[in-house]
Parts: structure tokens; C-alpha cells; sequence
């Protein structure tokens, strides 16, 4: 057994310290917002417990009998469903090409086209230009053409594409298979543990898509879930009024009960959270593995 020096065991205990503080700045506010949407009275929220006092279900119920959250829910899903393997498939195409080292122009195109517009962006007003004069403003494709093509996940599938060793395209090619052929049947099968992870961040940036939503959405129909949630934080926020009517319809009486206006925001938050906690455990396993071999390779 390896024998640890003074200045290891010291580095170990201060990185242990270190990510259990980075734990818990990431975790508490996540509590908090999971206490939120069952904690029923306002005045409970004034403790730093991380527990409902007050335990109930109603704010979850205001959001399932909320006819107008389905369709944000709807059109986030869509824009994940559809942009999510449209993403891999543009960034895993764009990758194999740029992984031909024999390739004529392949520098240009790997720093001309992918790293310098990757770290030099246009700004918000001449995307939006560009976005209008293509006619996609007020459309979900706004939502999902421009993320499409990503530099940063070009260049981990290219790094990764390294690591395959030659011998297995060369022997494909000597066969007679096309390199669409050694692209399908050879690298994608291969490259499973990077895609999934690649598959993951940007599936959760396309449910997560609000700055551009609200920039080129006009339509309330056409809103994304989490512009849902903004409007109604806005719109239930210190309206006492809506809010005397939600506890009436909700069966509460409003001079007895001082509602958590807060409440329903965080159910809202916590209902776009599932998808996300549902499907990352089935991924967990490629996540970590594919973004480090994908970074280090080459």
C-alpha cells in the first residue's frame, strides 16, 4: 500500500473541505426550493429549516389544474426531443471531418469555422437581425437552429474519433465500405459513452432554454416551460388579490392563513426538474467517462 506524504494528506483534507462546501452551495438553494413548494404557510418560510413546517400538496395541484402550462411544457419538450439528436448528429458529423488529419483545409476549417466562432460571438443584435431575416422569429426552429452546431462539442468528438485506432476504419475501407458506411456502422457505435454525455448537456440546455425564448418568442402559445415559470412568478407576485382567489378556490380560508406566495413557483421549478432527474441516472454511467475522454485525448 502507497504511503501518502504530510503535504498529500493536507491537500486531501482541504479538497475534501472544498467540495463539501461547493456541495452545499449548490444543494441548499435546490432544498430550499424543494421546501418552498410544500410548505403551505408564508410564515414558515421565515426559518432557515430545510423541512416544510406546514407540509402540503396544494401549490402541485394548482400547477396540474393550470391548463396553461401544458403547452410550454409541450413546446420544451419538442424543442429537447427534436434538438437534442439533431445536435449530435450536426456535431458528430462536423467532428468526423475535422478528425481527418490528411484532409485538405482541415485547418481552416477547425480554427477558421469552429474554434474562433466558438470563443467570438456576434452579440444579441445581430442574431436577432440574422434570426429575422431567415423568417424564424415566433417559430421553435429559433429555439433550435442556432445550437445546433457547437465548437466545444466538435472538438471532444474529434478528440475522441483519435482515440479509435486507425486499424478499424483502414480494414473497413480495404473491404470496400464508404465513409458513410465506416461513419455509421464503425465510429457511432463506438462513440456511445461521449454521445451520451454530449447527449445529456444538451438536452438539459435545450429544456432550459429561457434568454433566447424571450428574446425571439412574441407568442404566450409558443413559450417555453421555463418562460412559464417566469410569468408566473410576475404575475402572482404581490397580486394579493389572484392570490386570495387561488386559497379560495383551493378550499382555504384567507383571513385564517397567510398563503406562501413563493410556493407555487418553486412546485413549478421542481415539475421542470424531473425530466432531468429522470433520465440522468440512465446516463450517469457514459457522463463522466465520455467528457474526460473526449477532453484528453488527442
Amino acid at each position: 500500500m502507497l504511503k501518502r506524504s504530510l503535504g498529500e494528506k493536507i491537500f486531501n483534507i482541504f479538497n475534501l473541505l472544498g467540495m463539501f462546501l461547493f456541495t452545499l452551495i449548490i444543494v441548499i438553494p435546490v432544498l430550499f426550493v424543494f421546501r418552498n413548494s410544500f410548505e403551505l404557510s408564508e410564515t414558515a418560510t421565515a426559518t432557515l429549516r430545510l423541512w416544510p413546517e406546514d407540509f402540503s400538496l396544494v401549490f402541485y395541484g394548482m400547477v396540474v389544474k393550470d391548463e396553461t402550462v401544458y403547452r410550454p411544457l409541450f413546446n420544451s419538450v419538442i424543442v429537447t426531443i427534436v434538438g437534442t439528436p439533431l445536435t449530435l448528429l450536426i456535431n458528430a458529423l462536423g467532428a468526423y471531418t475535422m478528425s481527418k488529419r490528411e484532409l485538405p483545409g482541415k485547418d481552416f476549417f477547425a480554427y477558421y469555422m469552429v474554434i474562433i466562432p466558438m470563443l467570438i460571438g456576434g452579440g444579441a443584435i445581430p442574431s436577432f437581425l440574422l434570426m429575422r431575416a431567415l423568417g424564424l422569429i415566433d417559430t421553435l426552429w429559433v429555439l433550435i437552429i442556432p445550437s445546433l452546431a457547437s465548437g466545444w462539442n466538435m472538438t471532444l468528438l474529434r478528440n475522441y474519433y483519435w482515440s479509435i485506432p486507425n486499424e478499424l476504419t483502414e480494414s473497413a475501407r480495404i473491404d470496400g465500405a464508404s465513409e458513410m458506411t465506416i461513419f455509421v456502422k464503425i465510429i457511432l457505435p463506438l462513440s456511445k459513452p461521449v454521445l451520451s454525455a454530449l447527449g445529456l448537456l444538451s438536452g438539459l440546455g435545450f429544456w432550459n432554454i429561457f434568454y433566447a425564448a424571450m428574446i425571439y418568442i412574441r407568442t404566450p402559445r409558443k413559450w417555453t416551460f421555463p418562460v412559464k415559470i417566469r410569468e408566473t412568478v410576475m404575475k402572482n407576485e404581490g397580486n394579493d388579490k389572484l392570490w386570495e382567489e387561488m386559497m379560495v378556490a383551493a378550499g382555504f380560508d384567507p383571513t385564517e392563513l397567510l398563503i406562501n406566495q413563493s410556493g407555487l413557483g418553486g412546485a413549478m421549478m421542481v415539475v421542470s426538474m424531473l425530466p432531468v432527474l429522470i433520465v440522468y441516472p440512465f446516463l450517469q454511467k457514459y457522463f463522466a467517462g465520455g467528457i474526460m475522454v473526449g477532453s484528453v485525448k488527442g
